[in-house]
């Protein structure tokens, strides 16, 4: 597997991981769950927001 393969399966993993957390925990506020992100997957939350929102070199 490439590297460019590596780090879209990445970004999935992280949009599903994401998506799953505002199912389980709607009453969270977006810092609170990206926080959580941040926590499983050692990226800033920064990075993740951008994988999330497929912003920039993120958008695949």
């Amino acid at each position: 597997m490439s590297r460019p393969d590596r780090i879209k399966a990445r970004n999935q993993k992280i949009r599903d991981y994401f998506s799953c957390l505002e199912r389980k925990h709607p009453q969270w506020r977006w810092d609170a769950l990206l926080q959580e992100a941040e926590k499983e997957f050692f990226l800033s939350p920064r990075t993740i927001d951008a994988i999330i929102k497929f912003e920039g070199v993120y958008a695949d």
